[in-house]
Formats: structure tokens, sequence, C-alpha cells
């Protein structure tokens, strides 16, 4: 063939300015394969750690966050740069840069939910309700400026709040004279003005439990339009509500602990035939609830008690706060389960991405083996027992408890003081740091989750002479809630992410 016959292949450098526009209209995730890519894409990387709007982006993807609706005018990119990347590196170190001590009256009701820690103090027929704002790195929030506010209601003895809907909704227990059964009374309740929510169809809303035993405890919690109330009688027996708190449809439930996947789907932890499965529902009309799937838990739990450890992040893009920075990406959710075995056996932790619930496959078979799903599974044992350790509880892709057990003494590892430790295991998708997986009682080759573990002990300063009684877990902060003592309780928060030369 002559020369001149010839194709000719030119190469062109695209420009920089090019590069960058290209590089801007993609999301975090994106941005960092094409950064990791391969060694022809370190001109990419280059770029994106010189210029901070995409250095943010890319770091957005390593902590597993997403930008937040909060305005960019106010707050641009390279500030947010700033807290993100001392946000993420105080959790891989467990590092709190605040430290701020509340004390509460007993005997109280506490517990923590929707950005609040609040407290229930009751007086017979009425009680108050105290809901203290915590700090917050991702929403901009310092500690000077959370707000405290208190309201006196009718008699109640469990509240949940949804920040990003307004809502409060509180719950009281009490016995039918006629008919002998439990009843449950919900209101729903606008958080800053306390009077009728407004997408609510009442402010209030009574029913029959069908059973005439004393309660022991009662839990709620608020996806969307969904709320549950998990109620726990006397002789271990569970009883949940699942009801459109807008329209008021509701069902029961019996099956022993459940969580939701989003509004429209329900995990529930139950049992068929001698074998736990975790059943996966339809709840998009209360008056029509199907199964969709059955997957079945490993045999040698049939005998543990089995809970799903809750999450606080974000489930979806819309219910982040209108306020915040940076969330946790709802896509990257996990979902843990914890088996605890008799006689003091140890704890033993399922961990399983949750998007594996939300796109179930149609080639499955309505009840999935644990040999098929548990591919997509990692299951790790924790040395310690629910006498010992408070938690877990799940944030997005982190899952954190405390260990109280000590090594100093026996009677310091029984009472929770001294020697406690604060652990992590975290699984962000795109994370440069990873652990080993040795010691981990099953690896799934499908399960795409990579561990980071840290743990960090919790100095005497910080606890004093208490014991830690309950742990909760935010997105910025661990809210460790010490034993009674003189008839006071004590609360300490510990805030994460907020380094002092940032100024708000």
């Amino acid at each position: 063939m002559s020369p001149h016959k010839l194709n000719l292949l030119r190469v062109y450098k695209v420009p920089d300015d090019v590069l960058i526009a290209i590089l801007a209209y993609l999301d975090p995730p994106s941005l960092w394969r094409a950064c990791k890519g391969s060694l022809a894409f370190r001109r990419i990387y280059v770029l994106v750690m010189e210029y901070q709007f995409l250095r943010y982006k890319y770091e957005l993807a390593v902590a597993g966050m997403k930008d937040g609706p909060a305005s960019h005018s106010r707050l641009p990119a390279n500030f947010r740069l700033q807290l993100l990347l001392a946000y993420r590196k105080d959790w891989l170190k467990l590092s709190w840069t605040h430290e701020h001590k509340m004390t509460i009256q007993s005997p109280s009701l506490v517990g923590a939910s929707g950005g609040f820690v609040h407290y229930i103090r009751n007086y017979g027929i009425y009680s108050t309700l105290e809901l203290a704002e915590l700090p917050s790195c991702t929403k901009g929030r310092t500690p000077a400026h959370t707000r405290h506010i208190k309201f006196n209601t009718s008699a109640i003895e469990s509240v949940t709040v949804d920040h990003s809907q307004l809502l409060v909704v509180t719950g009281h227990v009490f016995m039918f004279v006629h008919h002998g059964q439990v009843c449950v009374q919900l209101n729903f309740r606008d958080l800053w003005k306390f009077e009728k929510h407004p997408r609510a169809r009442a402010i209030s809303y009574d029913l029959a439990s069908q059973v005439a035993t004393s309660v022991r405890r009662m839990t709620m919690s608020v996806c969307g339009s969904k709320l549950s109330v998990s109620i726990e009688f006397s002789g271990s027996k569970v009883k949940h509500l699942i009801m459109n708190w807008q329209t008021f449809d509701a069902r029961w439930f019996e099956d022993r602990d459940i969580t939701f996947l989003d509004e429209s789907h329900l995990l529930c932890v139950c049992k068929r035939s001698g074998v736990c499965v975790l059943a996966l529902y339809s709840i998009s009309k209360m008056s029509a609830v199907t199964i969709l799937r059955e997957f079945e838990l490993p045999e040698p739990w049939s005998h543990s008690l089995i809970s799903f450890c809750p999450n606080t992040s974000p489930k979806s893009d819309f219910s982040a706060s209108s306020d915040a920075m940076f969330y946790a990406a709802p896509e990257t959710r996990i979902i843990v389960l914890s088996a605890q075995g008799p006689n003091n056996a140890p704890l033993n932790m399922l961990f399983v991405k949750e998007s594996y619930f939300r796109f179930p496959s149609h080639k499955d078979p309505f009840q999935v083996s644990w040999k098929n799903w548990g591919r997509y599974c990692l299951v790790k044992e924790i040395p310690g027992t629910s006498a010992t350790v408070r938690g877990p509880y799940v944030v997005g892709t982190r899952l954190l408890y405390v260990d109280t057990l000590s090594s100093s003494s026996t009677r310091a590892s029984s009472s929770g003081r001294g020697g406690a430790r604060l652990h992590m295991v975290d699984f962000s998708p795109f994370s440069e740091t990873g652990d080993s997986m040795r010691g981990w009682t099953s690896i799934g080759p499908r399960a795409g989750l990579v561990p980071y573990e840290t743990s960090k002990s919790i100095p005497s300063s910080t606890v004093g002479s208490l014991a830690i009684d309950e742990v909760r877990v935010t997105e910025d902060n661990v809210v460790l809630f010490m034993e009674e003592r003189q008839g006071y309780r004590l609360a300490n928060v510990l805030s994460i992410g907020m380094p002092t030369s940032v100024r708000y």
C-alpha cells in the first residue's frame, strides 16, 4: 500500500478548561472512578486535587457522603471541603473536638432522634417533654447555636423526632377498663409549635393492641409517611404497629423485629418452621400488605435473639435536612443484624448492603437460602455480650458500639466503669483505608464491603466514676447516657468533626 493512502491517527490534548468543565458534571462516585481508573487518568487526579470544588466532590465519594441542600452562596465548596476533611479525619480516629454535659433530673425517660436528645418526666396525668438540639458539623451548627425547647403535654412514655418533616410523634399506653386491653394513644405535632402537624389527619389516634398484659417498653420510628410503633409486653411478647400517619391506615405485625427500607418496604425478623428468616414486605398500601421474599438466616442462629441495629442516617435524598452541607449517601447505607446466643454467648453481627434488598433479583425464588444470599454478607463475632455492649448503632456505613468490659478488674467490668472503649467498623465504599478480614466469621465473596476497624478508650474525664448505661449515635455525635446518681442522670455529648480553626 502506498504511503499516501495510509490513515493517520492524530491525538489532540483536551485543554484543561474543557476537561474541568466535563469533570464538573460528574457525580462524586463517577469522579472518584475517573481519578482511579488507571495510570492514564493521572492528569485528571492532579486537576481534581488542584481545584477545590472538584476536590470536594472527590472527598464526598471517599467519605460516602453527598452534597447537601444548604445554599452554596452562603456555604461555598471550599468551606465545605475544610469541614468535610476534618469530619472524615476525626471519625477515622474517633476523635471528638467538643464535649457537652447535660444534667437530667431523674426519673426521666431519655433518648435521641432527629438531631435532638429528648427526655420525658411524668407527673401522673401530664408529662413534660424537653428537646435539646445536638451540635452538628454537617449542618454548621456549633454548640453555642443549639436550641432547647420544653413542652407540657398529656401523659407520654415515648417520643420520636423527624427533623426533615418538622414532626414530633409522642406515644402513651393505657389500659382500656371495659375490655382489659392495652391501648395506644399517638399524637402528631409540629416540631416548633407543638400543635397538630399540618399533614396529619388528626392530632391524635387511639387503638387497641388486643393484648392484656403490662407493657415493658415502647419505641417508635418514622420513615416518610410511615410510622412504626414497637411494644414489648411482659413475657417477651412483641407487637409492631405499622401505620400511615397521614391517613391513619394501620396494621399490626407480630414478628420479632422490624426496620424500614423505605416508605414502601419493610424488613422483619421472624421464624418459619423453626428457621429464622428475614421477610421482605411490600407496605405501599396498608390494606394490601404482601411478602415479596424470605431470606434464611444462618442455621446456628435459630436459638438466638436476633434484632436490627437501627441506622439513623437519611433513607433517601428527600429526608436529608434542608440545612445540611453534606450527608451520608442513602445508596451506601448498610443493614446490620445482631444475634445474641444463649448462655452469654458472644454477639454475632451480620453486615449487608441495604441496596441488596431494594432491588431483589427476579430470578431468586420466594425463599432464598442462606447459601445463596450469604455470598453478599459479612459476619463478625464481637467479644462481648448484651450485658457489656452498649449498642450497636449504625449511621450510614458506620457501626459503633461501646464495650464496657474492663481489663483492670472484674468489678469494673460488671459495672461499666473504667476500661470502656468506643468501637467503630466503617464500610465507606471508596475509602482508601481498609483492614485485613482475618477474624471474620463469614466473608461473602460478593459482599462488596471492605471494613475499616478502630477503637478508642473513653477517658475517665469523660465518664467520671459513672457507668455508661445507654449510647446513641448520630452523624455528628456520640451520646453517652450515664447511670442515675443522687436523683440526676448525666448525658455527655461527644461532638465529632468541628475543627477549632473554622468559624461559623
